[in-house]
Formats: C-alpha cells, sequence, structure tokens
C-alpha cells in the first residue's frame, strides 16, 4: 500500500512526469517517429521544469516584498501561502490527498468523455493543493478516511472539470487551443462579466500608447521588473531601511532590493521561456490524445501560460491586485475584522496577473485594473472567512491562498460541517 501511495503521489503526482506521459502518448497516437518521440516528450518536460525554475527564481523576490508589506502595514495575521499549508496537509493526510487527486482525475476524464464540454485540468501540483485541502477540511469535521477519499475524490473530480471549463470558456477572446486549471475561476469569472461594465472604453493594455522615452515599458518583463522595484522602494520608506538590513545581510539595502527587483524580472523572463518551450511541443502532443481517448477535448494548464498574450495587462494585474489586498488588510485593522489576513503577495502575482490577462481580454485596460483591484481586496475577506474552517491546518497560521479555495472550498465546508460525524 505504501509503495501504491509513494507512486501515486511521487510519479503520478508530479507534473513533469505526468506533461511528458501527455505529451509522448499523444505523439504515439499522432504516430510520429521514435525521434520526434523523444524530442518533443523531453521538450515538454523540459519546458515545465524551467517553468518551475522561474517560480523558484521569483520566489525571494516575493518574500522580500511580503516582508516589507506585513512590516510597512505594521499588522500579523493569517498569511495566504501555498507551500506551508499543503506541507502540513500531506504530513497529517498524504495518503488521503494522494487517492483524492487520482479519483478526482478519473472523474474529470470521465466527465471530458461524456459531457459536451471537454476540459481536463492537467495542472497536476494546483490539483494536488486542492485535494490536501480537501483532505484536511473533511478530517477535521470527523469524516472517515474512506468517506475523505470517495466524497473528496468526487467533489475534486467535478471541481476540475468545472474550474477549466470556466477558464476555457473565458479564456476564447485569447486562444481556444488550451485553458487553464488554477483555483482562481471565481475570480475569472468576475474578470469576465465586470467586462461588460467598461465595453464602450475597451482599450487593451497592450495599445497603451506611451511616450517615445517610455517605450522600454513595452517590454512586459522591464515593465514587471520595474514595478515590483517600485513597490520594494515604496515599502522600504514605509517599513524602513533596517527592515531590509535584516535580510540582506553584507548587501548595502539599497542595492539588495535592487538586485532582488531585477532577480523577479529574470525569473518572468524564465517563466515565459519554459511556457513557450512546453507550448510548442503539449499542444500537438495532446491534440493526439484527443483525438483518439477525449475528442476535442481542451487541456487546462498552469497560470503562465496566459501571460505571453498580454504582458502589459500581467504587470499591472499584479499592482492592482496587491493594492487591493493591502486596502482590504487596512479596512480589516481599522475596523477591528478578526482574523486579519495579511497580503500573501505570491498569489497576488499569479490570480492578479491571470485577472489582468482575462479581464483586458473582456473590457480592455480598465476592466483589468478593475477586476485586479476588487479580487485582490475580496480575497482576503473570503480567506478570514474560511479560515476557522481548515481544522488542524488553523494551528500554522497559514492558508490555502487562491480565490477557490476561499469560495467555493468555503461552501464546500459548510456543507460538509452540516453532516460532520
Amino acid at each position: 500500500m505504501n509503495f501504491a501511495i509513494d507512486f501515486i503521489t511521487n510519479v503520478l503526482g508530479n507534473a513533469t512526469v505526468m506533461l511528458g506521459i501527455a505529451a509522448c502518448i499523444g505523439l504515439i497516437f499522432l504516430k510520429k517517429s521514435f525521434s520526434d518521440i523523444v524530442m518533443g516528450t523531453t521538450k515538454t518536460m523540459m519546458g515545465y521544469l524551467v517553468l518551475t525554475a522561474g517560480t523558484e527564481i521569483i520566489g525571494p523576490p516575493i518574500t522580500l516584498l511580503t516582508t516589507l508589506v506585513q512590516s510597512g502595514l505594521g499588522v500579523d495575521g493569517v498569511l495566504p501561502l501555498y507551500w506551508v499549508v499543503y506541507a502540513e496537509s500531506m504530513a497529517e493526510y498524504g495518503t488521503q490527498a494522494a487517492l483524492i487527486f487520482i479519483v478526482g482525475f478519473i472523474i474529470n476524464i470521465i466527465l471530458a468523455r461524456v459531457t459536451k464540454w471537454k476540459n481536463l485540468a492537467l495542472t497536476v501540483h494546483l490539483q494536488l493543493f486542492w485535494a490536501g485541502f480537501m483532505a484536511s477540511i473533511m478530517a477535521g469535521f470527523g469524516y472517515s478516511p474512506a468517506a475523505v477519499i470517495a466524497i473528496g475524490g468526487i467533489i475534486s473530480g467535478i471541481y476540475y472539470w468545472i474550474a477549466t471549463t470556466i477558464s476555457a470558456h473565458y479564456l476564447k477572446p485569447i486562444t481556444t487551443e488550451h485553458a487553464n486549471f488554477v483555483p482562481s475561476s471565481i475570480a475569472l469569472v468576475i474578470a469576465g462579466e465586470s467586462g461588460r461594465l467598461f465595453k464602450k472604453g475597451g482599450r487593451s493594455t497592450e495599445d497603451l500608447e506611451l511616450p517615445e522615452s517610455l517605450n522600454w515599458l513595452k517590454d512586459s518583463v522591464i515593465a514587471t521588473c520595474m514595478a515590483m522595484l517600485v513597490m520594494n522602494i515604496v515599502f522600504t520608506i514605509v517599513a524602513g531601511p533596517s527592515v531590509v538590513a535584516g535580510l540582506s545581510g553584507d548587501t548595502p539595502w539599497v542595492l539588495y532590493i535592487i538586485i532582488q527587483s531585477l532577480t523577479f524580472g529574470g525569473g518572468i523572463a524564465v517563466i515565459l521561456y519554459g511556457v513557450r518551450m512546453m507550448l510548442a511541443e503539449l499542444i500537438p502532443a495532446f491534440s493526439g490524445v484527443a483525438e483518439k481517448l477525449l475528442p476535442n477535448a481542451i487541456l487546462g494548464l498552469d497560470y503562465p501560460t496566459v501571460f505571453p498574450y498580454a504582458g502589459t495587462a500581467v504587470m499591472l494585474g499584479f499592482v492592482f491586485s496587491l493594492l487591493g489586498s493591502i486596502v482590504a488588510t487596512l479596512v480589516m485593522a481599522l475596523t477591528g475584522f478578526s482574523p486579519v489576513v495579511v497580503p500573501g503577495v505570491q498569489i497576488n502575482f499569479f490570480e492578479g496577473a491571470l485577472v489582468g490577462v482575462y479581464g483586458n481580454a473582456h473590457g480592455g485596460m480598465k476592466n483589468c485594473i478593475f477586476s485586479a483591484f476588487i479580487t485582490g481586496f475580496i480575497l482576503q475577506f473570503a480567506v478570514a472567512l474560511t479560515f476557522p474552517l481548515t481544522g488542524h491546518l488553523i494551528a500554522t497560521g497559514g492558508a490555502y491562498e487562491a480565490m477557490d479555495f476561499n469560495t467555493i472550498g468555503y461552501l464546500i465546508a459548510r456543507v460538509l460541517s452540516l453532516f460532520k460525524l
């Protein structure tokens, strides 16, 4: 049994392996040569690893900004951050979470096969995050391990399918080649529907007219890097240089925030390169799988797969999502709302950038800014409502960070609590 769980968690639960398997099977179905199969499979896996390396590169700069925001706002509270709570979920309920993922994946395949919505989630680490969340809340309500796996697996499979279907629907103005599976589908609904408010002023973020001296801002990587630098400078002024000095060691604090901001931009460049490499091989290969197993299927992929479509929207989405979360935290602190939720920054980048791209597609720059700000604001209060329902995770002071965990997940937790044992 332990071998089976280790296999599920470490092999099937590895996004690089799963994407490689999907590419390999697809290329075999397309009757490609052995050389093409090896090349396509390897490039798909390498592309995802490059993407992952990029997300690791931006980790320290995000940690710096998170520390500055917390110190600058002068509040301490719940911190939405995946890896802290996911590690705790797997330590306590790793077996149930792994099996929830597998049951959910099978349910998703069945739904994509028998319904007209042919959408399959394949962002494995995010699916595992959701499975860990389900295991934690259900175990906290006293459900047996069998019930956690069966009920949690069914709920998860339906959720994987619905979330990818929502993404595919709102992504149509951008591309129909793929969708996203990310736990941010409610944020995408907000981004898509709020666009109706801005149809008359729907100029795209990518058509932003700048003076010649600011043409460098049209490069999305440079613009995002400069946005990070500005936010680091502002919050260093608010929090005090001593906060940065505590992190920078022997490096002067001014140089440290410059280097970290440049590192963030470099990480984004790496992510975008990995995305392009992966999609160039995966989408044609997956068409082979789809033709045989899931005709006309759309694959749900990670957050950064849409970033290349609207680089300026990525930057604006990040900035205004973070501003929305900061405003919400200040409202909490000033009104005595409890628990106070501190901006996670990481989710403001990934979810905010995603919302920015979708919002821009459905209402231009005005909607990009509005939807990013409002979703960043709502997220803080949604986390505060869900946090008390997360059982053993409360002791960590952390929370699953994206919108769906704290809206759809909140509603699921409330319903499950009515039948708790």
